[in-house]
């Protein structure tokens, strides 16, 4: 079967969640024999760089948000205007994510005149959620357009029950129980390999990792306020930040306010998910405060690294589906002093912990 998958953005060239699992979804129906070819905006090609035969490039793109960490209406309308560019003659099936929305009613019309079958995942319903993204006066506009993307697809998915039970409250008759749970999922061995935690565990890396995108919702100040309440117990280097982003600059500065500026190792934007593997077996502790997430592919790949996962509680986060409370991790309230004593916790339990580990790796693997 040829597959084309299309996106705004095309991994490693971007590295977030729906990227990651792009091209973790690539590599897999590759190997079940199916030809599998990406779609997205890419960054500006880099002398002697390698072609991609498996990528139509939809145009050259410097970063995803704009000044205030948001996705950018007019890099939404880019996007939908270059979908009609895109042939689909080659193709069996075309699969989309639902954001920034307005991409799939030109990419849906265009699969209807060429007889293709659309398949729309779903990675988040926001609903009310835009009020606080992009003010009470623009999100009846944003909410009607979502609510319109939620009718179309000739199949479609959530990637967790959060949305799967959102969507298909939104979706109009009979067409409201047609909204299949697929999960994201993971290479568990090809984490492994390269995280190698029974070599790397008690090694050369700090003990808490956060990987992902450096944006307000991601709430990475809460986390740098948590580890200020940790340092005067915990000295030397205690968290790695992966993760690029408009947020980066102050919250480099506020680790400096706060004095942990040496504790905490900003890594900035990796070129593979692999660096971020690695740095995972020499770890002990993933951490996600995130107020808003779809899935949790980086607690997924932390577990596969056997490492329990800390996590903020939030009414728009999937992460408690994957990680529960107690058993593979520890849900915690979004405040400073909740996060640092349950870090604190796993830091200083060694039977508390490895109980978790093992729970994480068993849950990864399955």
């Amino acid at each position: 079967m040829k597959i084309l998958l299309v996106y705004e953005s095309v991994y490693p060239d971007f590295i977030g969640g729906v990227e990651s699992r792009n091209h973790e979804l690539a590599a897999a129906l590759r190997n079940r024999g199916h030809e599998v070819t990406l779609a997205g905006f890419r960054k500006p090609a880099v002398p002697g760089a390698p072609p991609r035969p498996d990528v139509r490039s939809l145009g050259e793109l410097d970063k995803l948000y704009n000044a205030a960490g948001q996705r950018s209406t007019r890099g939404a309308l880019r996007f939908a205007l270059t979908v009609p560019r895109l042939d689909l003659r080659d193709f069996d099936v075309i699969e989309t994510a639902n954001m920034p929305y307005v991409h799939i009613f030109p990419l849906a019309v265009k699969c209807a005149l060429a007889g293709k079958p659309l398949l729309v995942t779903w990675y988040e319903y926001w609903g009310d959620y835009w009020k606080g993204y992009v003010g009470r006066l623009k999100a009846p506009v944003y909410k009607a357009i979502e609510w319109c993307t939620g009718q179309v697809g000739t199949a479609v998915t959530a990637t967790s029950r959060l949305t799967q039970e959102r969507l298909a409250a939104q979706r109009r008759g009979g067409r409201r129980k047609g909204v299949e749970l697929v999960p994201c999922g993971i290479h568990v061995d090809d984490v492994q390999r390269a995280a190698r935690p029974e070599e790397n565990r008690n090694g050369q890396g700090p003990p808490l990792i956060y990987a992902g995108r450096l944006l307000r919702e991601k709430r990475i100040e809460l986390l740098l306020r948590a580890v200020a309440l940790l340092a005067p117990n915990h000295p030397g280097k205690l968290l790695t930040v992966f993760g690029d982003g408009y947020h980066l600059e102050a919250l480099v500065k506020l680790a400096d306010e706060l004095g942990i500026a040496t504790q905490v190792d900003f890594r900035g934007h990796v070129e593979t998910s692999e660096e971020v593997w690695r740095h995972l077996g020499a770890a002990r502790i993933a951490i996600q405060p995130s107020e808003r997430e779809g899935f949790g592919l980086f607690p997924l790949e932390a577990m596969a690294a056997g490492l329990p996962v800390v996590y903020c509680e939030s009414p728009e986060s999937a992460v408690p589906e994957l990680v529960r409370d107690g058993v593979e991790g520890i849900c915690t309230a979004p405040e400073p002093a909740a996060l640092a004593a349950a870090l604190d916790r796993l830091l200083t339990d060694e039977q508390e912990w490895s109980r978790l580990r093992r729970n994480a790796l068993e849950r990864a693997a399955g």
